[in-house]
């Protein structure tokens, strides 16, 4: 993170002369024009397209006014340059799979907490977070509080989508009910669960749900684990499956019904991670990387160290299956991607009261891991920006083009090579502004 005197110095200043409008005040304000013109950098759009070298990106009251090559593009006069010679720019990340909610484990008021988490998401460079999972009423109406603050006002942490609590119902008029009391939250998406139990909604009632979520113009996100179930959801309608399919292979009829339906696919290998890695200590928790987080991750990393549950979780036969289960994920997202599915980059980061699913951190671990599963470093970003942007009807975000919302994750190294160099942060731009 920068200094607060670097970013007062990097954007200081207050309107948007040239156009006569204003540009929201910040701590990192702008410059006395408000225009910011990025200058030498590589530019990764998100859209899969080869990169642009030596390009010149120009931001403007918050979006991107231009970008391309350094010779196609015209730097308004007065703009403040900033030279990014030997950086890459990509747009920032955004995590179609987070929770932003309340947590038994912080010691920290809920607003406070939820507040924490959008910066650690921030810091590391994920600019956007769909929170699929409230965990009461009270914090789901806290999030769309967040979330409707930072719609008008002045952005200056991760920007918060929200689904607010699960859809339920035993019944499909319960499961009606749900969905129509969540629209008039304003929510802006729906998730509902299938866990492979006897207590699971029926097909009928989470058809229902999905009906009704169309009728109020709703994406539906489902939590899935076998193949059985994604088949059925898909039936029903639903748009998106977050986590893998994990029972078994992913077959060609499976593959068929999500392209002839246009089903995404959110893989979460690091919520299976999450569930054995603390068996030891993991390596990863000496890293500068993750301990740039230790004030929001230092809580959750001392209940962790506990001798007693490292070996409560050698001994759980369920932790230990999911070592397999995350293989399975692994070869099934290969299988997806392959076929052409969309496939975005999701977490399960931040869910409530499940330990060591780090926000901001993990998301990095999870691009890693998809490249290890064979996807290229290019289809991995994609699946962070542009593709993620999609499959969440983000528009304004997710690729570098004219009239975009300015989110950027500059580095100081070429993810294409490593998709570790997204790990090189050099800055975060949120809405035209450096943190």
């Amino acid at each position: 993170m920068i200094g607060m005197a670097t970013r007062r110095t990097l954007l200081a200043g207050a309107a948007l002369i040239a156009a006569g409008l204003a540009f929201p005040s910040s701590q990192a304000q702008s410059q006395a024009n408000g225009v910011i013109a990025l200058t030498g950098a590589r530019v990764i759009d998100g859209t899969g397209r080869a990169p642009i070298e030596n390009a010149t990106l120009v931001m403007t009251n918050g979006r991107i006014a231009a970008v391309g090559p350094a010779a196609s593009v015209t730097i308004p006069a007065g703009a403040q340059r900033v030279d990014m010679s030997g950086k890459t720019i990509l747009p920032g990340l955004i995590n179609a799979h987070g929770h932003v909610t309340v947590d038994d484990n912080t010691r920290l008021p809920m607003r406070e907490h939820m507040m924490q988490v959008l910066q650690a998401y921030a810091d590391y460079g994920v600019t956007a977070v769909v929170s699929l999972g409230s965990s009461t009423l009270v914090d789901e109406a806290e999030g769309f509080r967040i979330r409707d603050a930072q719609r008008t006002g002045t952005l200056d942490r991760t920007r918060l989508i929200t689904a607010g609590m699960n859809a339920i119902g035993k019944t499909p008029a319960e499961a009606r009910a749900s969905v129509a009391r969540l629209a008039a939250a304003k929510a802006d998406l729906i998730k509902y669960h299938i866990n492979g139990r006897a207590d699971d909604m029926t097909p009928d009632t989470y058809g229902a749900l999905v009906d009704e979520a169309k009728k109020h113009n709703l994406t539906t996100a489902v939590h899935v684990y076998f193949l059985k179930d994604a088949k059925l959801a898909i039936e029903k309608g639903t748009n998106y499956i977050v986590h893998s399919v994990r029972d078994q292979d992913v077959d060609q009829a499976l593959i068929d019904m999500m392209k002839r339906n246009n089903v995404a696919y959110v893989p979460t290998l690091t919520r299976d991670l999450s569930v054995f890695i603390y068996e030891t200590e993991p390596a990863f928790w000496q890293e500068p990387f993750f301990r740039k987080g230790l004030y929001r991750y230092q809580t959750e990393v001392d209940i962790l160290k506990d001798p007693k549950l490292q070996a409560d979780t050698r001994n759980s036969a369920g932790a230990q299956n999911i070592k397999k289960a995350l293989l399975q994920a692994n070869r099934n997202l290969k299988r997806l991607a392959d076929a052409g599915i969309p496939i975005g980059l999701g977490t399960d980061t931040a869910s409530p009261n499940d330990l060591g699913r780090w926000p901001g951190y993990f998301e990095h671990v999870e691009m890693e891991m998809m490249v290890q599963a064979g996807l290229t470093p290019m289809q991995v970003i994609r699946a962070a920006t542009g593709d993620a942007a999609r499959i969440m009807k983000l528009d304004t975000l997710g690729t570098l083009a004219q009239g975009k919302a300015a989110d950027l994750l500059i580095l100081n190294a070429n993810p294409l090579t490593d998709i570790r160099n997204t790990r090189q942060i050099h800055s975060v731009w949120i809405a035209g502004r450096r943190r």
